[in-house]
């Protein structure tokens, strides 16, 4: 038997070990008996009361010097085998002994004690600093449960370790546990209702009395599993509101009981659980709110985009329907070809308006898939140009390099998305001055530059042109819009494996740069 484990003994069974001890150093000291003198033993029997108290604390220490003090008596004071003394003075030397040997044996017990202690405390701080270093970079319950069960396995090797938690109707869920193969005992369950209702630990210290730490108290349950000799622990995971959930540590595999010391390390591994599960339940309940927030204020710009963007364009087609029908009205063909026109535009207005809010949240949910085809870059963009008003046609200036190579995409989406630029571009650009497109092939892949001489924009907001519904410092430049063509731009371009950002044009005005992959081209030779 190793000193480890004579030492383990020594704590689990102190007075046995103190008896044992000193019975086992008399009967080695008998065949020496005469070899030295009475005095001499009595120092020898100083040292064994010493190690019972470095072994096993400072009140075994006093069974061992009771027992020592009988022994040097009773063995190696003549006359031997009685308690009688030959010599008065050897009652002195008795009494002496005694008195030095309780001494002895109270202040290495206490020395002990405290070296325990300090180790015990030092394992805690230990314990608690991993856990708290482990739990700030945890985002998971189930990690940190995981976490925290594997530390407390750890540090004092439990038979089991269970983690419940409690949901907000008080019903109880194991979230993780380690060795729970082992049959559960009939009484847990007993024991961990009471523990969710009362608040309160149950476990067993080992002691006759009950503690309590802060307002939670510890019941004793030894009483109870005495019959199957078990000192478990259940133990509340408190947090500022509420009961998180119940940690059960099992009983330890040496069958000795927790210390006082040990439970309020255990709680205090607890209460940092506790404090884990309700931060993360604010931070969901954070999330949740500020996503209400921010789905509010998207329907609020929603309604407020579509209310002007809907409205305008029906109410002028509404005026001008009026003035047709009006029987007083003396109209010619080339007055009602001009308020035809008129109307033209608007539904064209309100229909580019509908479909850049269907194209917005097809894309945002993800519901459309690109039907991929190889297609000339020019003869998208000739497309584009194509469906302009005339006016805005002949304000587009192409600069197309010979031998462009064939891009992957789908033609429709990517048209539209170039026709959200390049109407963009046309809206905030000075009446009559040039939008150009140009496009190269780079190292990134097909390049596509669309170049206007509007005010541009500053560099604290060509992140933020691409967010729903903002329209920027200078959208009074511009009454309509609903600020999502370079938003559903974006989109496009995300799902056919590119990218979009903003430049700055010489000497002014604003770039958009659309970029597609070079694994999206061919050379048309190929």
């Amino acid at each position: 038997m190793g000193y480890k484990k004579i030492r383990q003994w020594a704590e689990s069974h102190p007075y046995l070990f103190a008896a044992a001890f000193v019975s086992t150093s008399t009967l080695l000291f008998l065949p020496g008996r005469d070899l030295l003198g009475k005095g001499h033993w009595a120092l020898l029997y100083l040292l064994v009361i010493s190690i019972v108290a470095s072994a096993a604390g400072s009140r075994p220490s006093l069974a061992a010097a009771v027992a020592s003090f009988l022994a040097w008596n009773v063995f190696f004071l003549p006359p031997y085998n009685t308690f009688h003394v030959d010599d008065p003075k050897d009652w002195i030397s008795l009494g002496v002994f005694l008195v030095v040997g309780i001494l002895i044996g109270l202040t290495s017990g206490r020395l002990r004690e405290r070296e325990t202690m300090a180790v015990s405390q030092e394992r805690e701080m230990a314990l608690l600093n991993r856990l708290t270093g482990r739990l700030i970079a945890i985002h998971s319950s189930l990690e940190m449960a995981e976490t925290l069960c594997t530390a407390i396995e750890g540090a004092f090797s439990p038979e089991f370790v269970r983690f419940h938690v409690l949901g907000a109707d008080g019903k109880r869920t194991q979230l993780f546990g380690m060795k729970t193969e082992l049959e559960i005992d009939p009484l847990e369950d007993d024991f961990l209702d009471w523990v969710s209702e009362k608040g309160k630990a149950v476990a067993s210290t080992g002691r006759d009395d009950q503690r309590v730490s802060g307002s939670e108290e510890i019941m004793r349950h030894s009483s109870i599993f005495r019959s199957v000799s078990r000192s478990d622990v259940f133990l509340p995971v408190p947090s500022s509101s509420r009961i998180e959930g119940i940690l059960h540590v099992g009983c330890r595999r040496s069958r000795k009981p927790y210390s006082w010391n040990e439970v309020q390390l255990l709680f205090a591994a607890a209460r940092m659980a506790g404090t884990f599960l309700e931060r993360k339940r604010l931070d969901e309940a954070a999330r949740q709110a500020e996503t209400l927030k921010e789905g509010d204020k998207l329907k609020s710009a929603i309604f407020s985009s579509v209310s002007h963007e809907l409205k305008t364009p029906l109410a002028s087609m509404t005026a001008t329907v009026s003035g047709l029908l009006d029987e007083r009205a003396d109209l010619g063909t080339e007055t009602v070809r001009r308020e035809l026109g008129s109307i033209q535009k608007d539904l064209d207005r309100l229909t580019h308006s509908i479909s850049s809010l269907l194209d917005l949240s097809r894309l945002a949910a993800e519901a459309w898939h690109p039907d991929l085809q190889w297609v000339e870059p020019g003869e998208i963009l000739g497309w584009v140009v194509y469906r302009l008003d005339r006016h805005d046609r002949e304000r587009v200036r192409m600069e197309l390099p010979e031998g462009l190579p064939l891009v992957q995409v789908d033609f429709q989406q990517w048209g539209r998305m170039l026709m959200h630029v390049i109407e963009n571009a046309l809206a905030y650009s000075p009446p009559g001055s040039p939008v150009v497109v140009s496009t190269k092939k780079t190292s990134e892949g097909l390049e596509t530059w669309i170049s206007d001489e509007g005010p541009g924009i500053p560099d604290g907001e060509k992140e933020k042109a691409f967010v729903k519904f903002y329209r920027g410092s200078f959208s009074n430049l511009l009454p309509g819009g609903t600020g999502l063509g370079l938003p559903i731009a974006r989109e496009i371009a995300r799902v056919h494996g590119g990218e979009i950002r903003l430049e700055d044009n010489s000497p002014k005005g604003t770039s958009v740069v659309i970029v597609l992959p070079a694994e999206q081209m061919r050379d048309m030779k190929e």
